[in-house]
């Protein structure tokens, strides 16, 4: 996978020798999201009314060549500050793109299925360890033509070539943070995703870091995912599995954790307004020690931590009334822990 990183520079410098661009245009979109939240992370966690927002400034344009171009950041958060930021540039072989935290490419959510959102990834008191993303620092990506490929194949290629940059840098700016090699110094990954029939959407996704010291400085980190989602009729259906295994330092070789996960979950849409979805989402921690002296064979504790995910979502207008009830075992991959959650929202899009 280091080719795709020469691959991606070699593009983008095509891409770039432009004329000159038309004027754009500038559209603001976005939508905020109101929740009360009883218990959540620990048993002393109340009950809690917060609102969260996300807003979309976007410009786009088009070049004198064809070539079409965009330019999007987002506040979102508790933050004013700048945060989320991509330029695009259309061409005919393809999209270059630019992103500052931004352009997630991981398929662990390839399944898709909730009725407020995707199982843990809406709600959930604890946090589930799934993959390496480019989205969590900065990076290019290429992607393929739409419908360039039969069965509506699509493949993105993305690299980070410095895991510490994860904040926006202005022009010419320099991040001289060095990432230990236990994180890893850059991160390639590609995804694909396809269409083959009406309803159904299968999509998977790998990354792999580079500690760009040899193995030396331990082993390299590596995630991968797949998933599908099927919708018929009324009811949709959905299955993601992958696994994770964080770099490693040299010092660390004596004990690998890993993680395997499974997610699925079922919606069914009852009329155009109102639907309802449960989700069951399973995620192992293994953690595997080196055979130590004297003995025959190493140890492994396998910890299996599984939330199941309630929702009902009442769409009217642009606004969507949800209920969601999480409950967690194991949580935070900790024996015997248990979690609960439940969340009241109003969200409004604009």
């Amino acid at each position: 996978m280091k080719n795709i990183a020469k691959l991606l520079v070699g593009i983008l410098f095509s891409a770039l020798v432009m004329a000159p661009s038309y004027a754009g245009e500038m559209t603001v979109t976005g939508g905020a999201t109101a929740t009360y939240t009883t218990n959540g992370d620990d048993a002393s966690a109340g009950k809690n009314l917060g609102i969260s927002n996300e807003l979309d400034f976007t410009a786009s344009g088009e070049l004198d060549n064809g070539y079409t171009w965009k330019y999007q950041v987002q506040l979102d958060g508790t933050t004013s500050a700048n945060d989320d930021t991509r330029l695009e540039i259309g061409t005919d072989m393809g999209t270059i793109g630019l992103y500052v935290t931004e352009g997630g490419m991981s398929s662990e959510l390839a399944h898709g299925v909730g009725a407020l959102g995707t199982g843990f990834d809406y709600a959930s008191p604890s946090t589930f360890v799934t993959s390496y993303d480019v989205d969590g620092y900065s990076n290019i990506q290429y992607h393929t033509p739409a419908d360039m490929l039969p069965f509506g194949i699509g493949i993105k290629l993305g690299y980070v070539p410095n895991m510490s940059a994860t904040t926006q840098l202005s022009a010419k700016e320099s991040d001289a943070t060095i990432t230990t090699q236990a994180e890893g110094r850059s991160l390639t990954m590609a995804q694909v995703k396809m269409a083959p029939i009406e309803g159904l959407s299968i999509q998977g996704s790998i990354a792999e870091t580079d500690a760009m010291g040899g193995d030396a400085n331990g082993d390299d980190g590596i995630s991968a995912n797949v998933g599908a989602k099927y919708t018929i009729g009324q009811v949709t259906v959905g299955y993601t599995e992958g696994g994770y295994q964080a770099a490693t330092g040299a010092a660390a070789n004596d004990e690998t954790v890993y993680y395997e996960n499974k997610f699925y979950g079922i919606q069914f849409d009852v009329n155009d307004q109102l639907s309802v979805s449960y989700n069951q989402d399973e995620s192992e921690e293994n953690t595997r020690a080196a055979v130590a002296a004297a003995a025959t064979a190493g140890t492994k504790t396998v910890i299996a931590m599984e939330q199941e995910t309630l929702q009902l979502a009442y769409t009217v207008g642009g606004a969507t009334i949800g209920i969601a009830d999480v409950e967690v075992t194991n949580a935070d991959y900790t024996a015997g822990k248990a979690e609960t959650q439940s969340v009241i929202s109003l969200a409004i899009s604009f």
